[in-house]
């Protein structure tokens, strides 16, 4: 059973490595979720922001994950150009980014005060 556990943990972790080795906007979430990480640790967040920034970075991973899925699949299903396709990967894209804006948000929300009582007392 444990050893079932970890191989289904194996082939999580492979596709998510597959997500940031082929898609753009993967990498994009990569570099942005280790800014904001180091960004936080600089300014000293607090257990509850981190608890909220986690929250939107976690949002934002698990949107791209379902929108590229739902993109694979549409792609496999109908190849050719379709339209109902198309709206199909369109909303799962617009999912992608109502989670990004709201992920933004958050930052600065959280961040802002920071940054501004960091450079208040760096004067």
């Amino acid at each position: 059973m444990l050893k079932q556990m970890f191989k289904s943990i194996g082939i999580a972790f492979d596709g998510i490595i597959d997500l940031i080795k082929s898609e753009n906007n993967a990498k994009i979430h990569l570099i942005s979720t280790i800014v904001v990480i180091i960004v936080g640790f600089k300014l000293q967040f607090l257990a509850i922001e981190w608890l909220w920034i986690s929250l939107a970075i976690a949002g934002v991973w698990v949107a791209e994950l379902i929108n590229t899925a739902i993109e694979k699949l549409t792609d496999l299903i109908s190849p050719e150009q379709n339209p109902i396709a198309k709206k199909i990967k369109d909303y799962a894209a617009g999912a992608v980014l109502v989670m990004a804006i709201w992920a933004i948000f958050v930052f600065c929300l959280i961040s802002l005060p920071h940054l501004w009582m960091w450079l208040s007392f760096s004067r």
